[in-house]
């Protein structure tokens, strides 16, 4: 299967996608024929992104959305508007670039919210929307900057902490969650 074709007909969800790495992914994901909700926290830059993506094959069409993943009701209003996405890119995130002595409580808060809460919220909304309506399967995918790797002295990047606690690639068997949803004593062996 060609990249330009790979995945023609599926709808995937980006959030960030307004810039940065989340926008790139949206044009990725659009190149090989996706319909991308661009989701971010500004309208204007989702609409942005949107209004660039590749738009040719047939059945594809692209969707902007404002959301604040660190807001439960903001991310469940997301998810209930969209069918349930087979793929899913978390990519937003902020840095606060403050000295680590200097850095006030309420940057490292926003932070949090955004770059860890977030990923948390829209994962578990997704995947329980795709259980929900019996997906077959799903992929949700959380993505960080280099900036979660390197340091610069007394500097302190949140994100490096966040990267270590929150980030990886996971397909969703949809069947397993399942399982667990019903049947709470199962435990995964993964």
């Amino acid at each position: 299967m060609t990249a330009a074709t790979r995945l023609i007909s599926r709808l995937t969800l980006v959030t960030g996608g307004g810039s940065g790495i989340g926008r790139a992914v949206c044009q990725r994901l659009a190149s090989e024929g996706a319909s991308v909700v661009v989701a971010d926290i500004s309208e204007e830059s989702a609409n942005e992104t949107m209004v660039g993506l590749q738009n040719e094959l047939r059945g594809q069409g692209h969707m902007a959305a404002v959301v604040d993943v660190s807001s439960k009701e903001s991310v469940k209003k997301l998810v209930t508007r969209i069918q349930p996405p087979s793929v899913c890119v978390n990519a937003a995130g902020i840095t606060q670039d403050h000295f680590l002595l200097n850095m006030e409580e309420d940057h490292f808060d926003r932070v949090i919210q955004v770059n860890l809460k977030g990923s948390f919220l829209i994962t578990q909304a997704v995947a329980q929307a795709l259980v929900a309506c019996g997906a077959p399967k799903g992929s949700i995918i959380t993505v960080g900057s280099i900036v979660g790797k390197v340091r610069e002295l007394q500097r302190d990047h949140t994100s490096n902490w966040l990267q270590q606690m929150f980030l990886y690639h996971h397909n969703v068997d949809v069947t397993e969650l399942s399982e667990h949803v019903n049947n709470p004593s199962i435990r995964s062996t993964k």
